[in-house]
């Protein structure tokens, strides 16, 4: 039908709806899983000028295809005419500004990826934003890396306010209590690392910028503070009962009442008895001061700022209460198993520390998507000795519990040796 139709009247591939669309709009618009894949092309070949044709919001065709993510259309526009790669939209941006504005971040791939499409990579809209600032407001770390991993990028462009990508990262830190591994933060983290620049300004001036004008809402941070320590003190109190009551059902049971020592555990004085002890000790210690902290966080009488240190401690020893129930658990299942299921014993003790690895895995995950791009900019010695420095101090934030309790119980062997 298409085909007779443009046999008929070529003229018809210039014709304009209401909106300004013409047949190519609407072709460009039609992504190949539709079923639809050769209409594009059977439009486009038949009169190729509408490519040059706005609609009434000022999207040429390659805008449209960009923000589906239609790679094969821009591909095919861009091998026929190349000059379309520069077209402005209503706002002044080109087919990149809108990918990004859209979240397609297979057309930003692409773009990075061609060599004869670097000369987009820095345009600026009608407000001066790069596609790079553009990444950095949608807070999108897939886009800001594949971006950020090109070094034809300029990191230091100041849009018309004056900002640089790292001024506009900067900014929407929020000024409250945040998730430290949020998209925002790592941005932020990245184009430090490699040395970008703030907009030219004191420092001291960018803090009263961004930090001392920013107050937070003290009504909705209070909320927030609030909500937070009502859903983590739940979690707190439960490894908590569950700490002390393990204390008291320890694995192998106790001596009868007609043996000697009779009321204590049947397999104290193992290395791993010492351990699940330490273990549990902990956990019940580092629950506890969590829901005090959360307590803390959570009450109005307490000032906002302290109220803030409350929740940071809290988290971190929460999050190190499971590290400790975790190996409560595996040492546990040793010890009642290893003697008759040492296989079972094993995969169990295998499993266990998953839990703990969940904690960071979103972290994990973006330091991966990060670390390419990286060692592009920064060289890959210097890129590798930051991240490798990240891991590790998450390793001994994380794992500082096992130190404690395989070391008590490696002392407690020596001691009970020496006596």
């Amino acid at each position: 039908m298409i085909e007779d139709l443009l046999y008929w009247k070529t003229s018809l591939t210039t014709e304009c709806d209401n909106d300004g669309s013409t047949p190519l709009h609407f072709a460009s618009s039609l992504h190949p899983s539709s079923g639809y894949s050769n209409v594009f092309r059977q439009v486009f070949e038949a009169k190729p000028a509408p490519v040059y044709q706005a609609d009434n919001e000022g999207l040429f065709p390659i805008h449209v295809a960009a923000s589906l993510g239609i790679r094969g259309t821009i591909q095919t526009i861009l091998e026929n005419c190349p000059s379309s790669a520069g077209l402005p939209n209503a706002k002044g941006g080109t087919f990149l500004h809108v990918a990004v504005e859209k979240r397609s971040l297979e057309t930003v791939r692409f773009v990075c990826q061609k060599p004869s499409l670097t000369w987009i990579l820095n345009m600026q809209d009608n407000e001066g934003n790069t596609a790079l600032h553009l990444a950095v407001q949608a807070r999108d770390l897939g886009m800001f890396c594949s971006l950020f991993r090109n070094k034809e990028v300029h990191l230091n462009l100041p849009n018309k306010k004056g900002q640089t990508p790292l001024d506009v990262s900067r900014s929407l830190l929020p000024p409250g209590a945040y998730h430290a591994w949020n998209s925002d933060s790592m941005i932020y983290m990245a184009l430090r690392l490699v040395g970008a620049k703030h907009s030219c300004v004191r420092w001291d001036q960018i803090e009263e910028k961004y930090s001392r004008q920013l107050k937070p809402d003290e009504v909705k941070e209070a909320e927030k503070m609030k909500d937070s320590s009502q859903i983590l003190g739940i979690g707190s109190v439960l490894i908590a009962t569950v700490a002390f009551g393990a204390t008291f059902a320890v694995p192998g049971g106790f001596i009868a009442d007609d043996h000697t020592n009779r009321g204590t555990p049947t397999l104290a004085g193992r290395y791993t008895f010492d351990a699940f002890m330490m273990a549990n000790a902990l956990a019940f210690i580092c629950s506890s001061v969590a829901t005090i902290g959360l307590m803390l966080s959570g009450s109005p009488l307490v000032n906002l700022w302290t109220r803030h240190l409350n929740l940071a401690a809290s988290v971190f020893f929460m999050s190190s209460s499971v590290t400790c129930l975790a190996a409560t658990f595996a040492l546990g299942v040793y010890m009642v198993l290893a003697p008759v299921a040492h296989a079972t014993c094993i995969a169990v003790c295998v499993l266990c520390p998953l839990a703990v690895l969940y904690r960071s895995l979103e972290l994990l995950l973006k330091l991966r998507i990060l670390a390419r791009p990286l060692c592009v900019r920064m060289g890959l010695c210097h890129a590798l000795t930051c991240l490798a420095g990240l891991i590790v101090s998450l390793m001994l934030m994380e794992l500082w519990p096992y130190v404690i309790i395989f070391g008590w119980a490696a002392i407690a062997q020596k001691i009970r040796n020496y006596l």
